[in-house]
Parts: structure tokens; C-alpha cells; sequence
């Protein structure tokens, strides 16, 4: 896919960047001057997995997620890949305190996440995410132009699992990364349809998910498909920018299951993200009020408006044999969710894979 930003206008890259990003420019800025340099990696990286690289608020963010046996104060450190010594950070690499809590009992230990900012274009960067002795494995990432055309790869229902064994699944998985980014060098986001996994709460199934290392290069914007919102692990896995949490983006009940709805934008393009599981005349109702406020508050930074969900937004007539399988006992059949109709009434685009069952 491959959007178009001709429209842009100056000044607004940088309109959504947090405060502090002139402290993180700072930072980067002493990584290019530091003479001084620091371990790359400890010996072991003991007790962090899962990293996973998403998108940020716009082109000059990033999120990193990732898991912790510990529950200590981590930290994620960036500096341009270029200042790197034979494999050590600099000095000054700029460093981001990292948040979570504890994960629920079934995944064990805990989650973090981190977001840098003030990200520079045409770099590449080079990160880690842990603390002092104990730092995981050296990733990377490259930054393009903050304007112009980009392309993105979309990718819906990897579904670890489903065929009862979630390592030949992560394989065919790590397969399916590799040639989709061989043959698209220079793609800028990985979008998610949702499914990642089959079992919402199977961390052996998560691990196979995300041990491809191209999700560590290429920002991904994930999304809740109806096998991983059953449980809290894709939150866990994914920390997403301007997100909404509010009960009437969740399916039943918020403290064990995942939900949300959030947005950014990548150049010109506004992406919003939404629960689709979460479905009711009520929740569609509120679905279309955030569409609605995303798009007034936010629609004027961006050429392009798209729609991201796990569900079709367009769905053949229910019956009531079909209703009771497919919709949980609603008393009367809908052709689509609300928020479709609102949204395709724009002109807009929607991203949706076919869901499975």
C-alpha cells in the first residue's frame, strides 16, 4: 500500500511529539559527541523478552514493548547507529525510563514499555532495552523521509497456534516476515489485521509471535483480533499511542480481557485502530464518537483517513441459525457495525482482513 503526502504542509511533522522531546534531541545530540563509550550488551540479557518495536504518535516516535522476569526500574537507550564503537553505545546515548506493572499470573512477571522521541529522518538507529549489567540484545531501526509517498505492508491473522503447533506456525510466520520485507526493502510500517495468536493468553504462542526479528526493525501497528481479546497479554505485549482504554472499548470486562481504541499518524496518514470485538448498538455508538472526534480533532494533519479493525465492515445478512454461533444471542441481525456505515458515508478507506472463526 502505498499512500501519498504531496499535500502536506510544512510545520507539521513534529505536532505530536510529547513534551521533553527537546531534552531527547539533546540526548542524540551528546550520542554524536560522546567519546566515551558503554557495553552494547551484558552477557546474558537475563530476564527480558518479547521486545517488539511499534509505532509512536507520528514519524518521529517509536514504542518499545517488552517482558521482565524482574520488576525493576528499565530503561530503553537510543543513539544513531553510526555512533556506535565497534558495537558500544556512546556515553550520551539518550535514554527513555520505561513503565508497566505486573503481568497476570498464566504470562508471569512483568511488562514495560518505553516511547522515544524526537527521532531525526533518514537515520538509522540503534537500541537496547534493560538496565546497567543487564541489557538485551542490540536492535535497529532506520527512519525514512517525513514526507513524501511510503509504502506499508498490511498483515492479518498470523494466529500462532491454530494449527496445534504454534513453533511450525511461528515458523511459517518468521517465513512470511522475511520474504514480505525482502521484497519491500523500504516499507515503512507493518499494520496488523489482528489474530496474532490463537490462544489470547498462550505466551508460548506470543513467543513464536514475536521472534521474528523484523519486529524489531519495522514499527508495528497492532491490533486486537478476536482470538487475542480474551485475555490481557496482547496489552501486555502492545503498548499503542493515544489510547483510549474506557469500558466501551472493551468486550465484557476490561480487567481480563484486552481492548482500546487508539490513533497516529505516519506522514499523511491518519490511522485509526479500533476494537471491533467490542460491538453492541451502545458500543458502536461510541465507536463512531471517537472516529468522529479523532477525525475533527486530527483530520486536518493528515490526507488520508484509515479505518483498521479485525472485523469486516461490511457483513452478509445474519440468519438465525448463524446468530447464534456468530453473534452470541443478539436479538436481531445487522448487516454491519454502525461505525462502518459512519465511516464508509466519509469517503474514507478501511483496512479490514476477513475474520476467521
Amino acid at each position: 500500500m502505498r499512500p501519498s503526502s504531496k499535500t502536506q504542509t510544512d510545520g507539521s511533522v513534529g505536532r505530536r511529539v510529547a513534551g521533553g522531546a527537546a531534552t531527547v534531541v539533546l540526548g542524540l545530540t551528546m550520542a554524536l559527541a560522546g567519546g566515551t563509550a558503554v557495553p552494547a550488551a551484558a552477557a546474558d540479557s537475563a530476564g527480558l523478552s518479547g521486545v517488539v518495536l511499534g509505532v509512536g504518535a507520528d514519524e518521529t516516535q517509536r514504542i518499545v514493548s517488552w517482558y521482565s522476569t524482574e520488576d525493576t526500574a528499565q530503561q530503553l537507550q537510543v543513539a544513531p547507529t553510526a555512533t556506535l564503537v565497534a558495537g558500544e553505545f556512546p556515553a550520551g546515548a539518550a535514554t527513555f525510563a520505561a513503565t508497566g506493572g505486573a503481568n497476570i499470573t498464566s504470562s508471569g512477571g512483568y511488562n514495560r514499555h518505553a516511547t522515544v522521541t524526537g527521532l531525526k529522518e533518514n537515520t538509522a538507529y540503534s537500541y537496547r532495552v534493560g538496565s546497567e549489567g543487564n541489557w538485551s540484545p542490540v536492535h535497529t531501526f532506520k527512519t525514512r523521509d517525513f514526507e513524501g509517498d511510503y509504502d506499508f505492508l498490511f498483515l492479518g491473522d498470523p494466529q500462532i497456534g491454530s494449527s496445534g503447533n504454534a513453533q511450525k506456525d511461528g515458523a511459517g510466520w518468521a517465513d512470511t516476515l522475511k520474504v514480505a520485507t525482502e521484497a519491500n526493502p523500504d516499507a515503512e510500517l507493518l499494520v496488523s489485521g489482528g489474530d496474532h495468536v490463537e490462544s489470547a493468553n498462550n505466551e508460548e504462542q506470543w513467543t513464536s509471535f514475536l521472534a521474528p526479528e523484523q519486529l524489531r526493525q519495522v514499527p508495528l501497528a497492532a491490533t486486537i483480533g478476536n482470538h487475542d481479546v480474551g485475555g490481557k497479554a496482547y496489552e501486555q505485549h502492545h503498548f499503542t499511542p493515544n489510547t483510549d482504554k474506557s469500558d466501551a472499548y472493551y468486550d465484557k470486562d476490561a480487567a481480563t480481557r484486552s481492548g482500546g481504541d487508539y490513533w497516529f499518524i505516519h506522514k499523511d496518514v491518519l490511522f485509526i485502530d479500533i476494537n471491533s470485538n467490542a460491538q453492541s448498538d451502545t458500543k458502536d455508538a461510541q465507536h463512531v464518537g471517537y472516529i468522529t472526534d479523532v477525525i475533527k480533532k486530527h483530520g486536518s494533519e493528515a490526507k488520508w483517513k484509515v479505518l483498521v479493525t479485525t472485523t469486516p465492515s461490511t457483513r452478509p445478512p445474519v440468519t438465525p441459525t448463524t446468530r447464534a454461533t456468530r453473534t452470541a444471542g443478539r436479538t436481531s441481525p445487522r448487516s454491519s457495525p454502525t461505525w462502518a456505515s459512519t465511516w464508509c458515508s466519509r469517503g474514507t478507506t478501511t483496512a479490514t482482513p476477513v475474520a476467521t472463526p
